[in-house]
């Protein structure tokens, strides 16, 4: 997209572009903290949220149908400046909770199981307990354990997803955490996921950031408020060219208080069927990488699903060329 070369040459010239530095040195390291309260999981640097974990949902808004609430899920992610870079409970879309992990056209046995739109009451994913706290070797981090349940009697829990969140030093002027999964089987009868364009590790966009043409935003009022985002990817594309392009990262970006911010997802050489199948939504700030899009697949005893996303968020547009290295030092490429 040309506007964000021009912006990149901008940087360039004015000596302003982002330093790629994974680790920081101990001073950046000795400042990621962890803090656990009754409700969340806090990790922060100097003080400053990174990334925040919901172990009971956030209050549902006044007028929401109680369905919707979710625990289990990552929200506010943060800027270095302070600027959020997720939403909870979007009236558009309000199954929708900032990083969050579900499956949509699933079987198990003769049932037909929906964990992403909790709205039809089918199935939910939501926290279980907490595994551990830690601050080690520069990093902090969390591991929880999640539960993916068939809602509908006779009531099951299916899954079992372990999360490891780790918080990595940097040089202040961006954000980064990593999201390890697995999914494990907690029955004999496998979960099939079913070939669907969506579904998978998701990442919910400010609703500031929702385009006026979207048929859910109501009156002029919100329209006038609202600043559109915009997604790239490693193959230089768009939201429309890059939905369902199997992308290394996907990037989105918006503007907050007339700023540019940005968080790009990482996803690992090593994940299944990578680099996985990216659903962008056409007008959204939503998208989730899904490797169900290119066949089903099943979460067995023995064949559990496994994954790993990095996360990046900048206070800026996303600089291809940095975060081309970005996944290259990740990745050992």
């Amino acid at each position: 997209m040309p506007h964000f070369q021009k912006s990149l040459n901008s940087l360039q010239r004015a000596g302003l572009l982002l330093v790629v530095c994974c680790v920081a040195g101990n001073a950046a390291a000795q400042s990621l903290k962890v803090t656990e309260s009754n409700a969340t999981i806090t990790l922060a640097h100097d003080d400053k949220t990174i990334v925040v974990y919901n172990k009971v949902s956030p209050p549902v808004p006044d007028g929401m149908k109680s369905v919707y609430h979710r625990s289990g899920c990552l929200h506010p992610v943060t800027s270095p400046l302070g600027r959020t870079v997720t939403q909870t409970f979007p009236f558009d879309h309000p199954h929708q909770h900032g990083i969050f992990s579900a499956w949509v056209n699933t079987t198990y046995g003769d049932r037909k199981i929906d964990f992403w739109n909790l709205g039809g009451g089918s199935g939910r994913v939501l926290h279980e307990r907490v595994v551990s706290t830690f601050e080690e070797d520069g990093t902090a981090g969390f591991e929880v354990d999640l539960i993916h349940r068939a809602e509908q009697e006779p009531q099951i829990d299916i899954l079992r997803e372990r999360w490891k969140v780790t918080a990595c030093p940097t040089d202040g002027t961006y954000h980064c955490f990593d999201l390890e999964t697995t999914q494990t089987a907690l029955t004999d009868t496998p979960l099939v996921i079913n070939k669907y364009h969506y579904g998978g590790v998701a990442l919910r966009g400010p609703t500031c950031w929702l385009s006026p043409k979207d048929s859910d935003i109501k009156n002029a009022a919100q329209r006038q408020e609202l600043a559109p985002s915009e997604f790239l990817n490693d193959l230089g594309s768009d939201r429309l060219q890059g939905n369902h392009e199997h992308a290394k990262w996907v990037a989105l970006t918006g503007r907050i208080d007339g700023k540019p911010v940005s968080i790009a997802v990482l996803c690992h050489a090593a994940n299944f069927r990578a680099p996985q199948a990216a659903r962008i939504h056409p007008s959204k700030p939503y998208f989730a990488f899904s490797p169900c899009v290119d066949d089903a697949f099943q979460i067995d005893r023995e064949h559990p699903y496994k994954a790993q996303y990095r996360f990046l968020v900048t206070d800026t547009e996303p600089n291809s060329d940095w975060i081309n290295g970005q996944w290259d030092s990740w990745c050992g490429q």
